[in-house]
């Protein structure tokens, strides 16, 4: 019976503690969960901006961090777009400037993601690169086009494989590889945007790449449109597999 009560007790607690963040919220992380179970007192003030349809919008936020007039400022512009919001929802939000999940700028984004109509929009783009494949250093060019679906991206690519070797009699012969790829983009709020890369190589050429190939890669923004590439190829009927490594452009 005494083990009985503990037990009811220990889960009366931890209910209690999680209960601190109210319903429909972003997915917090668990380190910002922790702390604002044990830092009720932090989110002194609230916000409540109700829309026409009586849904609303809470903001709870510590005035030693954020100043009221320009929370008032950017998310009563941000619900202008939130035209999906569903009748009387209450979506509730926890500000702190030390969690990028829960500094205005994601709670302004989040909003848009969440509630506003979004029009896909094209990106066109020609990138540029350099791997280094099997121990040669193979320029990459192509052509890609990627629709922005709001909350990532997705599209494809054709690019080429270009690999150099000397002739008997002299000079340098140019060999190209064009790879079909499909492609996702990923932009996490706060963090540098990626790409995960699937493809196939449509004809062969050269001295690395024999019978089916295929490659897996993830490209990862280093600044601006310069990214770090890294994956596999398996090529040889995937009988074969090859690290690769470069950097791209765009």
């Amino acid at each position: 019976m005494k083990k009985l009560i503990i037990l009811i007790f220990l889960c009366s607690f931890s209910y209690l503690a999680q209960a601190q963040l109210k319903s429909n919220t972003p997915n917090y992380i668990a380190s910002f969960k922790r702390f604002a179970e044990n830092n009720p007192q932090y989110f002194s003030d609230t916000l409540e901006f109700k829309l026409p349809n009586s849904a609303s919008v809470m903001v709870y936020y510590n005035p030693d961090d954020y100043d009221t007039q320009q929370i008032e400022e950017e998310i009563t512009s941000s619900l202008k777009r939130a035209v999906k919001i569903s009748e009387n929802e209450v979506r509730n939000y926890y500000l702190n400037p030390n969690f990028w999940e829960s500094e205005l700028e994601f709670v302004t984004r989040d909003l848009y993601q969440q509630y506003a109509n979004h029009k896909t929009s094209y990106t066109i783009g020609i990138p540029v690169g350099l791997d280094f494949i099997a121990g040669r250093f193979a320029p990459e060019m192509g052509f890609r086009i990627i629709a922005d679906l709001k909350k990532f991206g997705l599209g494809a690519s054709i690019t080429n494989t270009t690999f150099f070797t000397d002739k008997v009699e002299g000079g340098v012969r140019v060999h190209h590889n064009p790879f079909l790829n499909a492609e996702i983009d990923l932009n996490p709020f706060k963090r540098a945007s990626s790409t995960i890369q699937a493809g196939y190589l449509l004809k062969s050429s050269g001295p690395v790449f024999t019978g089916n190939t295929f490659r897996l890669a993830y490209r990862y923004q280093v600044k601006g449109n310069l990214q770090l590439n890294a994956g596999f190829i398996f090529t040889d009927n995937v009988k074969t597999i090859i690290p690769t490594v470069g950097v791209r452009l765009f």
